[in-house]
């Protein structure tokens, strides 16, 4: 049986936790509200027998999805099977967090308490094609894969705009740029995890403990994203956008 709970730490940022054997899902909490609907409307066509089965995943794990079982894959360990669980139960706590998600989306910007006087925001963002209107974090494929046109994605808010892959990038470790306690240091501001690999300190989150963490400043404004891809820049995510 799933345990779980939902939260927003403590920048005002929902998040999920599920306790256990299944904690490979946690994942799933930076899927993007759109992803989500997609997901639930597969699961429910599952359910209702119009479809057979049904693969869905985030980063490292995949969820292959049938009426009554769903198997927990490994991709990065020759896609074992490390785990089942009902798809009832996934379906239910995907339902609840897309709500959880919506109630939040209404008061993501109540910061009465932000940590180190920090905000976050609604923004807009252009993957350097399409432009989205995001709340909270942002997950999804880029729009292309060619580096001319992924290469120009920004962030505005407020009018204010920021190229984050071109303006003072700075990747989140210890292997050239910070040194330990300014990482630390800004791992505590900005409500990130650490971990160390071969000696290297990086800035993590739990759901993307093995990607490694940007920052983009100007003037105006800062985001902390990380790319993904297996063969190369496939998908973003944005895990906070912040004016100074």
């Amino acid at each position: 049986m799933l345990e779980y709970e939902f939260y927003k730490n403590e920048i005002g940022t929902p998040q999920f936790s599920i306790k256990g054997d299944f904690k490979y899902l946690n994942e799933l909490g930076s899927c993007s509200s759109e992803y989500l609907i997609e997901i639930l409307d597969n699961l429910e066509n599952i359910q209702s027998g119009d479809l057979e089965k049904y693969d869905f995943g985030y980063e490292v794990y995949s969820i292959e999805s049938k009426k009554e079982i769903s198997q927990i894959i490994d991709t990065y360990n020759n896609w074992k099977c490390i785990a089942e669980v009902s798809t009832e139960e996934i379906y239910e706590l995907l339902k609840k967090w897309k709500k959880y998600l919506d109630n939040s989306s209404n008061t993501i910007t109540d910061t009465s308490s932000p940590k180190n006087d920090l905000e976050i925001f609604n923004y807009a963002f252009f993957d350097g094609s399409k432009l989205y209107q995001v709340i909270n974090q942002y997950f999804d494929w880029l729009s292309s894969s060619d580096y001319a046109v992924w290469s120009n994605s920004y962030v505005e808010l407020n009018s204010k705009r920021i190229y984050i892959i071109k303006e003072n990038v700075k990747i989140l470790s210890t292997f050239k740029l910070y040194n330990k306690n300014e990482l630390e240091s800004l791992s505590s501001k900005y409500n990130l995890q650490m971990r160390e690999e071969n000696g290297v300190y990086y800035a993590c989150t739990e759901a993307h403990n093995t990607r490694q963490f940007e920052i983009s400043e100007n003037d105006d404004l800062i985001v902390i994203y990380c790319i993904l891809g297996s063969y190369g820049p496939e998908s973003i995510f944005i895990y906070g956008v912040y004016e100074k």
